[in-house]
């Protein structure tokens, strides 16, 4: 709880720089085909950095680094370093010098025009996944010495950085070229943040390589890439088929997503990112007793956030998007489908904040095979609706071949894991839902009163203190030891 509430603070720190960073963009550049260009020229490096940071590296590296010591643990944090440098530096070869055809795969609905200007972008966003991997191999390491407040608050200054750049974005030619080296300039803040507490508990980069540590790495790094990309290439099919939904397609998706993700990173990303050691931990020394505690334990804080984000979303969506996105280059009709996007997207929440603990499990086992193969059946499942409801509905059929591919990979990963929930656990996950409709029935029954942006913020927090009262009353455990927690810390 304590590892949870420090990643979640740091981390809301940086969403909330994310949505002003948005923000700023909407009030900019609005839904049109300048920020679809980024949006695409983005794509490549968020999809390797699910593969060497967040993803599939991250998930070999921490239950391996939880098992050394002493020098030991130097010698195989260098030699993954050493790995992730030279092969991402390396792929920057291809994509600098075919960025053309890159981008013709990527956006095959873009105008030519488009392309071109997105081409250009891709060249310069590219660098930004060398700094971010470097990144996550660092976190990695922190996370394992109960360090989790540094590495989550990086990613604000890559945020804040953005944000600079793009009050900046009328010096430059194309425009969009200032948010694009905010970009990158952001990642290698970011880097050079964590690399400064890394040297303060004592870790360096060296000239080590160890072949044998390069072994193990990639024993697990195979399988857990080939699940990490095919959930990646999620977002790459989503983006391809938005192009062809027509201009400002891709921009719609995203704003929408932006706002979706604030809950699944802030929650159900900071439990899982605070458990992964803490299960590796258990798994290595046989302790099933701490490992199921952990388990359940996560799972209920994590629902105890997700669902009434998605009451919130599914009951508010008009008017956070009007809050957050609606000014400048942003008008009411783009406010609309965003918003109706955003709704179909919440429908998965719970879903996705769940799979997103579940697949953990798997990692701390140093099994990372069955994950890949259910990465493999909701790609296939997402791919396959998305291109009989996009064409149908435009950008929501997307959002919602998106929920429904996370409701089944939600089951395919914890079915045995919710089968063991006892009566206990099942009570307090059902006071969840009761504290949640309750603060649902006030966002339908008292909206109508609260007509202003400034109103609406605070319709918003009425909710919250709604939701937080209602489980107070009804004895929810998950928020007894969040109070206990902060009057301790106090």
């Amino acid at each position: 709880m304590k590892h949870t509430f420090l990643f979640s603070l740091a981390t809301f720190i940086s969403r909330l720089l994310g949505l002003l960073r948005d923000a700023t963009f909407a009030h900019y550049f609005g839904i049109s085909a300048e920020y679809d260009a980024y949006l695409v020229a983005i794509i490549l490096p968020f999809f390797l950095r699910k593969i060497f940071a967040d993803g599939a590296l991250s998930s070999a590296f921490i239950p391996l680094f939880t098992r050394k010591q002493g020098k030991d643990s130097q010698v195989f944090l260098s030699t993954t370093i050493w790995f992730v440098l030279i092969t991402t530096v390396s792929l920057y070869i291809p994509v600098y010098f075919f960025s053309d055809q890159i981008v013709l795969v990527l956006g095959t609905g873009l105008s030519e025009s488009t392309m071109e200007l997105t081409s250009y972008l891709l060249k310069i966003t590219y660098p930004f996944i060398i700094f971010i991997s470097l990144w996550a191999v660092a976190t990695g390491v922190l996370n394992s010495n109960d360090i989790y407040f540094g590495p989550a608050f990086a990613p604000a200054l890559s945020n804040l950085c953005s944000v600079v750049f793009i009050f900046l974005s009328s010096y430059f030619s194309p425009r969009i070229l200032g948010p694009t080296i905010g970009f990158t300039v952001g990642g290698i803040l970011q880097f050079l943040l964590v690399f400064y507490i890394l040297r303060k508990i004592h870790f360096r980069m060296t000239l080590d390589f160890n072949f044998k540590d390069l072994k193990s790495i990639m024993n697990l790094f195979g399988p857990a890439l080939l699940g990490v990309a095919v959930a990646s290439l999620n977002t790459l099919v989503d983006t391809n088929i938005a192009t062809w939904t027509g201009t400002g397609g891709v921009s719609t998706i995203q704003y929408a997503l932006r706002i979706y993700q604030l809950p699944l990173s802030i929650f159900a990303i900071s439990v899982a990112n605070a458990l992964l050691p803490k299960l590796s931990y258990s798994s290595s020394i046989k302790d099933e007793k701490e490992y199921n505690k952990n388990l359940k334990d996560s799972i209920e804080l994590t629902l105890f956030f997700a669902i009434p984000s998605m009451f919130g979303l599914i009951f508010l969506n008009n008017e956070i998007v009007a809050l957050i996105y609606q000014h400048g280059s942003f008008t009411f009709e783009d406010t609309l489908i965003t918003a109706k996007t955003l709704l179909y997207y919440s429908l998965g929440l719970p879903f996705y904040s769940l799979h997103t603990i579940f697949i953990r499990t798997y990692h701390s086992k140093l099994n990372t095979r069955y994950p890949s193969l259910v990465a493999v059946l909701m790609l296939l499942v997402n791919a396959t609706l998305d291109v009989l409801l996009a064409f149908r509905y435009g950008v929501v059929g997307i959002a919602f071949a998106t929920a429904i591919s996370g409701i089944i990979g939600m089951f395919m990963t914890g079915f045995n894991i919710i089968k063991g929930l006892t009566g206990e656990d099942w009570i307090e996950i059902l006071k969840i839902f009761i504290a949640s409709a309750v603060m649902s029935i006030f966002i339908v029954t008292s909206k109508g009163f609260f007509d202003s942006r400034l109103l609406v913020v605070l319709l918003i927090a009425l909710s919250v203190l709604v939701y937080f009262l209602s489980a107070y009353l009804i004895g929810s455990k998950k928020l007894k030891l969040a109070i206990n927690l902060f009057f301790k810390r106090k």
